[in-house]
């Protein structure tokens, strides 16, 4: 029987530990070659920066996204999705020799996959320019990141157990204010006086 307990609590702990992460970053290889670094704001929300180098030009491209993260089959293995801008330098105009600094809305899908302390991701990145020839482009990319921190499982207990707490909190408050409700309803009088009606 302890034997069955300190199994489950293995793997109770390994489930915790999956997509728990704090501060990640590593390399980002796909339409261009760059580097990723991904920092927990809340749970389930990152701040990922991204620095971006064209493989076939001179270009150099900064990203910054605000992603929502949605688990899947486990904590390990989610999808993501997010908005931010982007900055590029160094963008020579197709057929001239005028060089432009786009800017504009950057946008991200992807889906991630966390191993131990490495984090393995596929996205794809489509972007909306605000100047320059191309009004519309898009990047994939497969990166792999490596975990710098992340929560340790009593942290992660305590989170889930104020999460617990905030919903039996705010479920009390709904029976409380549905019991209010009904003691401020009028009455209604039962006329006794049947033949009266």
């Amino acid at each position: 029987m302890k034997k069955i307990i300190f199994l489950g609590f293995l793997l109770i702990s390994w489930g915790l530990q999956g997509q728990s992460y704090i501060s990640a970053g590593g390399v980002r290889l796909g339409t261009g070659i760059g580097f990723t670094f991904q920092q927990a704001v809340e749970r389930h929300t990152t701040i990922e920066g991204i620095l971006n180098s064209s493989l076939w030009s001179d270009e150099v491209q900064v990203t910054v996204l605000g992603e929502r993260h949605f688990p899947l089959l486990s904590r390990r293995f989610n999808m993501y999705t997010g908005a931010g801008f982007h900055k590029a330098w160094n963008v020579q105009e197709k057929g001239t020799t005028e060089i432009t600094n786009p800017f504009g809305l950057s946008f991200i899908l992807g889906a991630e996959m966390t191993i131990s302390k490495m984090i393995l991701s596929y996205d794809f990145k489509p972007a909306i320019h605000f100047q320059g020839s191309k009004a519309f482009d898009f990047q994939t990319a497969v990166s792999l990141r490596y975990v710098f921190k992340r929560k340790t499982i009593r942290e992660q207990i305590k989170e889930a157990h104020q999460k617990r707490k905030k919903k039996r909190v705010k479920a009390r408050n709904k029976r409380k204010k549905a019991r209010n409700n009904g003691k401020n309803k009028p009455k209604k009088k039962i006329n006794w006086r049947f033949w009266e009606r």
